[in-house]
């Protein structure tokens, strides 16, 4: 089994279609693209504890962001696909993403 996986403990039709969007390691995401979402869905996952009907993955990626017009299509489409996501299901993408970071096909490489 590689080490890049997506999750590691289960598939649902969200993480399917994030999958089926940008590959089954979310090789289409850049490192970029990853720290973002990461930070992104860690403050999705806090703010659930608080206003769990009100607040989406699109209103944390807002607010992780210090300039909102830094925000890029790519990430609006992310968020998009994402739409409606469990905490669960954010947990499980970013324990994926976390290992992708860290030791997988989005690590910075030292130079």
């Amino acid at each position: 089994m590689t080490t890049d996986l997506v999750t590691y403990y289960g598939q649902t039709p969200i993480i399917d279609q994030l999958v089926d969007k940008y590959g089954m390691y979310l090789e289409k995401l850049d490192r970029e693209d990853k720290l973002l979402l990461r930070m992104a869905l860690a403050n999705y996952v806090f703010m659930q504890e608080h206003s769990p009907d009100k607040y989406t993955v699109e209103m944390a990626l807002e607010d992780v962001l210090s300039d909102p017009g830094f925000i890029k299509e790519n990430w609006c489409n992310i968020c998009s696909v994402l739409n409606g996501l469990t905490t669960l299901e954010a947990e499980t993408i970013l324990e994926a993403l976390q290992h992708q970071i860290r030791w997988g096909n989005a690590q910075k490489l030292a130079s």
